[in-house]
C-alpha cells in the first residue's frame, strides 16, 4: 500500500535535493554489449511499443492528448502533443533515504517526468543512470509506466502543481475515494495503463490465434471504447511492475 501524507513533506524536501536525473545520451553511448546499451535497447522498444498503442489502440482514447507520441531525446524522454509544445519527461532515481518511492510501486510523479527508485541489489553499480530500477523492467511493463506517469503530468500541467500536490496527498489518505488507481486525482492514469495492458493481451492473442501470424505494426481491429475497470489494490485487472 502507499502511503503518501502532508507529514512526510519536510523529509521529501530534503530527499528531493539528493535526486539524480537519468542520462539517456550516457546509455545511448554504452559499448556495445554492456548492461547499459541494453537498457537504452529496452527503453527504445518500450517508446516504440507505446506509440503503437498511442496510434493504433482504442484504449488509447483515455489518453488525456490527441496523436500523442513519444521519442527519445538527448538526456530525457520527450513527448510530442498534436499543436502544442513538445515536453521534456525527466527521470530521476531518488537518492540515500529517500522516503517518496519507499511505499509504492518505485515511481513517483513529479511536475518535470517521474522518479524511480535505484535497485540494491548485488548488480547495483552506485551509478544512478545504470541503477535505475525503471530501466530494469521489461518492454512491456516500461511502456505502461512510462504513458501511466504521461497521463500523470498531463494531470500536473492541467490542475498546477501547487494545486496538483495538495490534491495528490490529501485525496490520497481518504478512504472513501480509495488508494492509488481508486484515487480521483491518478484514476485516469491507471486507467490508460490498465488499457494498454488489454491491448497488450488482446494483440498478443491476435498474433497466435488460429495458428496465424500478424505483422508487428498491423493495427488491431476497431472495437467500443469501454475503459478498464479499474480497483482497489489486491483486485486490479493489471501487473504491478516488479521493481528490483
Amino acid at each position: 500500500m502507499k502511503i503518501r501524507s502532508l507529514a512526510f513533506l519536510p523529509l521529501l524536501l530534503v530527499a528531493a535535493c539528493s535526486s539524480e536525473p537519468v542520462r539517456l545520451y550516457q546509455l545511448r553511448d554504452a559499448d556495445s554489449g554492456t548492461e547499459e546499451q541494453a537498457s537504452y535497447l529496452r527503453l527504445q522498444g518500450a517508446v516504440n511499443l507505446a506509440n503503437e498503442f498511442l496510434s493504433n489502440s482504442p484504449y488509447a482514447r483515455g489518453f488525456p492528448a490527441e496523436e500523442a507520441h513519444f521519442s527519445m531525446g538527448l538526456s530525457d524522454l520527450l513527448l510530442h502533443l498534436k499543436g502544442e509544445d513538445t515536453i521534456s519527461m525527466r527521470i530521476e532515481t531518488t537518492g540515500w533515504a529517500d522516503m517518496r518511492t519507499a511505499f509504492g510501486d518505485g515511481v513517483h510523479p513529479t511536475g518535470q517526468g517521474f522518479l524511480t527508485a535505484r535497485r540494491t541489489n548485488a548488480d547495483a553499480t552506485g551509478n544512478s543512470t545504470s541503477d535505475a530500477a525503471f530501466l530494469q523492467l521489461s518492454i512491456a511493463d516500461m511502456a505502461a509506466l512510462l504513458l501511466r506517469q504521461a497521463a500523470t503530468l498531463r494531470e500536473v500541467q492541467e490542475r498546477g502543481e501547487f494545486d496538483f500536490w495538495i490534491n495528490y496527498n490529501l485525496l490520497g489518505l481518504n478512504p472513501q475515494t480509495g488508494w492509488l488507481e481508486s484515487n480521483v486525482v491518478e484514476r485516469r492514469a491507471y486507467a490508460v495503463q490498465a488499457g494498454f495492458y488489454q491491448w497488450m493481451d488482446q494483440r498478443n492473442m491476435t498474433a497466435v490465434g488460429e495458428g496465424t501470424v500478424t505483422s508487428e505494426g498491423e493495427a488491431m481491429e476497431e472495437t467500443p471504447l469501454v475503459l478498464p475497470a479499474v480497483t482497489p489494490p489486491g483486485g486490479g485487472n493489471f501487473p504491478e511492475p516488479d521493481f528490483p
